[in-house]
């Protein structure tokens, strides 16, 4: 809120950038761990702020890269978890409440991108940590899915 647009923006880029790098690479996931662990906290707090009004599309670039590597798809479906509990878990007094009624609308106007991102990894993955990594995602989507 402090930072002029232009340098939000270049943080954001950033950030992203860094995580695509770390998070496309087996090896590079393993060795950095942590701090693709703290990449994505950090993600998540510029989602919070900048989603869906400055970011507004956030849910679409994130399935759409999740398509292009297994590794990357892995690292997504942990930010879109993570996003979740922010939203529907541990949002109580963090955010207003009229931030919390927004963030909650949009994810789950959004929800079918990533319910088809889902389904598009469980029928056609291989890989046991993604399906895994899937399946965890979408147990933290089980309190909010919304239903029709």
């Amino acid at each position: 809120k402090i930072l002029p647009r232009d340098q939000c923006d270049g943080v954001k880029k950033f950030i992203v950038g860094v995580i695509i790098k770390v998070s496309s690479d087996a090896a590079a996931v393993e060795k950095e761990k942590v701090f693709l662990n703290k990449l994505n906290i950090v993600l998540i707090e510029i989602v919070k702020q900048e989603w869906p009004r400055h970011w507004p599309t956030f849910i679409s670039e994130i399935v759409g890269s999740s398509k292009t590597n297994e590794n990357l798809c892995k690292n997504n479906m942990i930010i879109l978890k993570l996003l979740s509990e922010e939203v529907f878990d541990f949002s109580t007094g963090i955010m207003t409440q009229a931030k919390v009624k927004h963030l909650k609308d949009t994810m789950c106007n959004e929800f079918s991108e990533v319910f088809s991102l889902c389904n598009l990894v469980l029928d056609n993955s291989t890989s046991i940590p993604l399906v895994q990594a899937t399946l965890n995602t979408l147990l933290g989507f089980l309190n909010w899915i919304p239903l029709g």
